[in-house]
């Protein structure tokens, strides 16, 4: 067994694992840092995702008037304004071009429900009163746009949200820390104890054991291996009755490229090659709704399926990825018919509990928290990884403390709007996967979906809070219900 002594070990090398070693190398001596990580990042996040810099399609209805959610946006707002500076100091370390392209559309189609309108028209107003630059397009406009005549496109809203490769951007974050003399340790953190009982670990500092057994005492941990880390958690019992409850935020997408033939015989609008910025739906049906990020020379990005889960599964499902294909021919354009894909996945977005990051020192001091990010992690790591450098030496810093990871759960806005919310994000999530109703009967299947989430909230005794959409069904599910949240109903 090989023994390893640091102050600051990270647990986990994606975008904040990463991310806060860098930023720590900048305050303190880089030899005084270890980042531990299997290297295939199998269920990652980040190599599972476009990556789209994502800030104003992916707000809420309501988003500024709770300040929950407000934190939650400023700190994605903060992270797009960093990402340029951050890829001039990390580009030099990849031979692949590192840079971003910014420009996103965002279509309202015949397939979308009145909450996409909704959640649309909030974007556009939010940018109007912040002064962001963006454009109403006619759907004509952008001829490579051409989706079945049923899921005819109503309106294109441009915006500045981006893309960049994420795989390119960990090899960059790599390849600066081995020059800046990090240590990069290619292994999985297994087990971990507190210092000062059982010879085990030193007084104040706390002791962790990987999966080859190697152990590492430090100072400092930083959780930053997302869903991953609950197992960790656990081990502490003071800190798993402190800290939201990380579930598998499953998500999976598929790489979409054209065949040579096409290039070689036509057959289709040759507009599909031309695509040139991200396209994308609002959120939809508790998903990040359907987007596509185009690579160039005939090569896509499509994606994501997202679901949340007690428990990991090792494959996508069967309907999620019928949802994106299906996304993909009729919503975007039906040239894609003729794709080949390749299945890419899946990747687990770290969701905690009340659904809002765990950001900071916990109750424990010496546990740090870069987590439960669920879609905003790779966005607002620029902000996030800065911010809790800072923290960790002991520097003021801007970390939200509404996010501080030993705290009660947050409440999606109120109990009236959670509601609202959970009735819309089942209704376009349906309507994704073909439900047609006649539009007499629409109040009536609405209410029928209303009163379904109100027995949950009756099953559990809730009148004060709000439930996430996506996590209603972890509070109808005894077992989910009690192993979460430590009692049940």
């Amino acid at each position: 067994m090989t023994n390893k002594k640091t102050k600051v070990l990270v647990i986990g090398n994606s975008a904040l694992g990463l991310g806060t070693a860098f930023q720590l190398s900048g305050f303190m001596k880089a030899k005084e840092i270890v980042v531990i990580g299997p290297s295939d990042r199998a269920g990652g996040a980040t190599v599972a995702a476009g990556a789209m810099i994502n800030v104003w399609a992916e707000l809420t209805h309501g988003q500024f008037e709770n300040p929950a959610l407000r934190a939650k946006a400023e700190m994605t707002i903060q992270g797009m304004a960093l990402w340029e500076g951050l890829l001039q100091q990390i580009a030099s370390n990849t031979e692949a071009p590192l840079k971003i392209v910014w420009g996103t559309y965002v279509i309202n189609n015949a397939f979308g429900s009145s909450g996409e309108i909704r959640s649309t028209d909030y974007i556009i107003k939010q940018m109007s009163e912040k002064n962001i630059p963006h454009r109403l397009l006619k759907s004509e406009s952008v001829p490579w746009l051409a989706p079945s005549n049923h899921a005819a496109i109503s309106r294109i809203l441009e915006i500045p949200d981006g893309r960049v490769d994420p795989r390119k951007v960990l090899k960059a974050y790599e390849n600066a820390l081995k020059v800046r003399q990090v240590e990069l340790v290619n292994d999985r953190a297994v087990e971990i104890r507190a210092g000062g009982g059982g010879g085990w670990g030193r007084k104040g500092g706390y002791l962790v054991r990987s999966e080859s057994g190697l152990s590492i005492e430090a100072e400092h941990v930083v959780l930053a291996n997302g869903s991953f880390a609950q197992k960790l958690v656990d081990q502490l019992p003071a800190l798993r009755r402190q800290t939201p409850r990380l579930l598998w935020g499953a998500g999976s997408a598929l790489d979409v490229s054209m065949p040579e033939w096409v290039r070689e015989s036509g057959g289709i609008d040759p507009s599909i090659f031309q695509i040139d910025k991200v396209v994308r739906t609002v959120d939809r049906g508790g998903a990040c709704g359907v987007h596509i990020v185009p690579y160039g020379e005939g090569e896509f990005y499509l994606g994501a399926s997202s679901g949340v889960w007690f428990d990991p599964e090792p494959a996508p499902r069967a309907h999620a990825l019928h949802a994106l294909l299906r996304g993909l021919m009729e919503e975007i354009n039906t040239g894609f018919f003729f794709s080949n894909i390749r299945l890419r996945g899946p990747g687990f977005r770290p969701v905690s509990s009340d659904t809002f990051p765990l950001l900071g020192q916990s109750e424990m001091p010496g546990i740090w928290f870069a987590n439960g990010t669920k879609r905003d992690g790779f966005t607002a790591s620029p902000f996030i990884t800065c911010e809790l450098a800072k923290a960790i030496v002991g520097q003021k810093h801007a970390l939200p403390e509404i996010f501080l990871p030993s705290r009660k759960p947050i409440s999606w806005k109120s109990r009236e709007e959670a509601i609202e919310d959970a009735v819309l994000s089942d209704y376009g999530g349906e309507i994704q996967h073909g439900l047609q109703i006649p539009p007499y009967v629409k109040g009536d299947y609405l209410n029928l979906k209303k009163e379904k989430i109100l027995k949950v909230y009756q099953k559990r005794g809730i009148e004060n809070f709000g439930i996430h959409p996506e996590i209603t069904h972890i509070y109808d599910n005894d077992r989910y219900f009690k192993e979460t949240f430590g009692f049940s109903k």
